[in-house]
């Protein structure tokens, strides 16, 4: 039973000093991960990291560990591995580098867990770790900033394949997991869905447009819409194919409908600054200078 996941920094969730895409939403996911036994799937940091001059002593040990913390910072993951004794240990800490089974091993006993490394799934992009690792009983999974190189190289897929080695049937997971990857992947928000199998099939809102009012309907605005998806899961627990259906008549009229409501009762603006008093609503730009209904307060002021 995996009971613990343990995760390479460098090349894994960051580059120098960027953090890969989706790496931030990924984690909050994960942490929200329960395990066959109901509890809370604890994660850690393993990483290599500055050996201290001999002699070594405690405060020697400890100076490097703030360096790798303000690094840590810097990066803006430090929050998702707090307490750091607890869920960061380094070779620092250890004496040797990955993959030596000490090193793992240390980490299992700072989480304060009775545990052993068959109870470890372990993440890096180090292929050679990947081998190490497998030898040594852990589970594995090997992240690729490029295609083809591992198991996956999209961070918002990852929950999805961490969801399916713990299989531990808590549908929360997988639910949170693939909620992830079509928010990150294909704009869609997860309403509800039914699992049989590779196949998922669910409900959720994609952006469509619709004529926007503030312009006077000589151009769209996209709304959220719900649509019936039917999605295609690969062996490892990751997206093959994500189908999606044409929203009905009768939804697009009614979210027609909603915006000129909005508009009609100067509930929605398309000004940038502090909403007006009344506005609920926001027509924004987004990224790809697409105009896009968001929800900005659930009543008006």
């Amino acid at each position: 039973m995996i009971r613990i996941l343990l995760l390479d920094l460098g090349d894994t969730l960051a580059h120098d000093d960027s953090v890969f895409a989706h790496v931030p939403e990924a984690l909050e996911t994960l942490h929200s991960f329960k395990t066959a036994d109901g509890k809370r799937l604890q994660l850690a940091l393993v990483s290599d990291f500055l050996m201290p001059d001999p002699p070594v002593t405690p405060a020697k040990i400890d100076k490097l560990f703030q360096q790798y913390i303000e690094i840590l910072k810097q990066l803006n993951l430090s929050e998702f591995f707090k307490p750091f004794k607890r869920h960061i240990t380094l070779s620092t800490h250890a004496g040797v580098n990955k993959p030596d089974r000490r090193i793992f091993e240390l980490a299992i006993t700072r989480l304060g867990l009775d545990a052993s490394l068959s109870d470890c799934l372990f993440i890096t992009e180090n292929a050679g770790h990947i081998a190490a690792c497998q030898q040594l009983g852990m589970a594995t999974l090997r992240f690729a900033s490029k295609a083809g190189g591992g198991d996956f190289n999209n961070w918002s897929e990852a929950p999805l394949l961490v969801s399916k080695l713990i299989d531990s049937g808590k549908s929360s997971n997988f639910h949170s997991a693939l909620k992830l990857a079509l928010s990150s992947e294909h704009e869609m928000e997860l309403l509800s869905m039914e699992k049989e199998g590779p196949k998922v099939r669910a409900r959720a809102q994609q952006w469509h447009s619709v004529p926007n009012p503030k312009a006077g309907n000589k151009e769209d605005v996209d709304v959220p819409i719900p649509v019936d998806v039917e999605i295609d899961l690969n062996k490892k627990g990751g997206i093959r194919s994500v189908k999606a259906d044409q929203p009905d008549s009768e939804a697009v009229a009614d979210a027609t409908s909603f915006v000129e409501t909005l508009a009609a009762n100067e509930q929605v603006t398309d000004k940038p600054g502090p909403l007006p008093p009344g506005a609920t609503h926001r027509i924004e730009k987004d990224e790809k200078g697409r105009k896009r209904l968001v929800r900005k307060r659930f009543s008006a002021i």
